[in-house]
C-alpha cells in the first residue's frame, strides 16, 4: 500500500526561546556561547570602552558616572538574555534571575542619575582633573600621559563592574531557583532562605545609600545653611561618617547571599573587591584624606570625628 501523504503545517515560531525585548538579539547570540563571566566582561568592558572614546575626543567630565553605573545594568541584562535565548523565557523570567537582574538595573539607575546630576552642577569631576591634556602638552609623555591614564582610570571603572558582578552573573546563568520564596514554609530549603535574607539585605543597603545621597545633597543646596561648604553631619550622617559607603557594601554582600547557592563560593571576591576598594582605595580614605587636609585644625570637625563612627551606622546616640 502506497504511503500516505499527510498535509503540513508551518511551524509556530517557538517563543520560548525567543531574547529579551530589552537585549538586543544580535550581542546575545554573538556572546551565547562563551562562559557567562568571559561575556560579562565584554560587555562591561566595550561599555566602558565606548564612554573612555567619548570622554577622550570631547574632553566631557559628564560620561564617567553614568557609563560606569550604566555598564552594570547592561552586563545583568545580557546575561539575563543569554539565559533566555539557551533555556528559554520561562527560565529568565524566573524569580532568582529575574529579581536579582532587577536588584541590579534599579541600583545603577539610581546611583547613575544621581551622580550624573551630581556632575551637571559642579562640572568638574576631580579624578578627571589631571588626566587631560593641557595646551601645549604632548601625546603619552606629559604631565597628565594623555590619554593612558585615562586609559587605566577607565578600565578600572570597567573591571569594578565585571568583579562587582561576578555572583549575580553566575547566578543569573545557571537558571531559575525552585521555590524562591519558600522561606515561609514549613521546611525552608537553603537556597530559598539565603535568597530572602540577601533581598533583605540588599533593600536595606539600597535605601540607606539613597538616603544618605539624598541628605548630603539637601545640605549642600540649603542657601540657608550657613554650614553647606563643610562635612555634612545631619540624618544619617551624624551616626556614620561614610553611611553612603555601608550601604554600598551592605548592597553587594547582601547580592552575593542572595546568589547563594547557584553561585560558586568563590564569587564572594565580589564584596571582598567592593569592600576593599571603598575602604582602602577610591572611597573612604580620599574623603577623609581631603576633610582632614581643609578641616584637620577645625575643633569641631575633630570632635565630629571622634564622636561618629567611620562606617557602620550607631543605631543608638548618646
Amino acid at each position: 500500500e502506497a504511503a500516505r501523504e499527510y498535509p503540513t503545517w508551518p511551524r509556530k515560531e517557538d517563543k520560548t526561546r525567543m531574547p529579551l525585548p530589552l537585549v538586543p538579539a544580535a550581542p546575545v547570540a554573538a556572546l551565547a556561547g562563551l562562559h557567562p563571566v568571559a561575556a560579562s566582561g565584554i560587555v562591561a568592558g566595550a561599555w566602558n570602552m565606548a564612554g573612555f572614546t567619548a570622554t577622550a575626543l570631547t574632553g566631557t567630565h559628564r560620561l564617567t558616572d553614568i557609563t560606569g553605573t550604566s555598564a552594570f545594568g547592561a552586563s545583568t541584562l545580557t546575561t539575563l538574555g543569554i539565559l533566555a535565548s539557551k533555556k528559554g523565557m520561562a527560565a529568565a523570567l524566573a524569580p532568582k534571575p529575574l529579581v536579582m537582574t532587577a536588584c541590579v538595573s534599579f541600583w545603577a539607575a539610581r546611583l547613575g542619575t544621581f551622580l550624573f546630576d551630581r556632575i551637571l552642577k559642579s562640572h568638574e569631576d576631580p579624578r578627571l582633573k589631571y588626566m587631560f591634556r593641557q595646551e601645549g602638552e604632548t601625546f603619552l609623555t606629559g604631565p597628565s600621559a594623555f590619554p593612558l591614564k585615562l586609559m587605566a582610570f577607565w578600565s578600572i571603572q570597567a573591571a569594578w563592574a565585571w568583579v562587582s558582578l561576578l555572583p549575580v552573573t553566575m547566578a543569573i546563568s545557571r537558571g531559575a531557583m525552585e521555590k524562591p520564596l519558600s522561606i515561609f514554609a514549613k521546611s525552608p530549603n537553603l537556597s530559598s532562605a539565603l535568597f530572602a535574607l540577601g533581598f533583605a539585605g540588599f533593600s536595606a543597603g539600597f535605601l540607606i545609600e539613597a538616603v544618605a545621597d539624598r541628605q548630603k545633597s539637601i545640605f549642600k543646596a540649603d542657601a540657608s545653611n550657613s554650614r553647606r561648604n563643610k562635612w555634612c553631619d545631619k540624618g544619617l550622617w551624624a551616626r556614620s561618617r561614610h553611611p553612603n559607603y555601608f550601604g554600598e557594601m551592605l548592597v553587594w554582600w547582601s547580592l552575593f547571599t542572595m546568589a547563594l547557592p547557584s553561585a560558586p563560593s568563590w564569587t564572594i571576591i565580589s564584596p571582598i573587591f567592593v569592600t576593599f576598594l571603598l575602604n582602602k582605595v577610591s572611597g573612604i580614605p580620599l574623603v577623609e584624606q581631603r576633610y582632614d587636609s581643609k578641616y584637620g585644625d577645625d575643633p569641631e570637625y575633630q570632635q565630629y570625628k571622634e564622636s561618629t563612627p567611620l562606617l557602620v551606622p550607631r543605631i543608638w546616640k548618646s
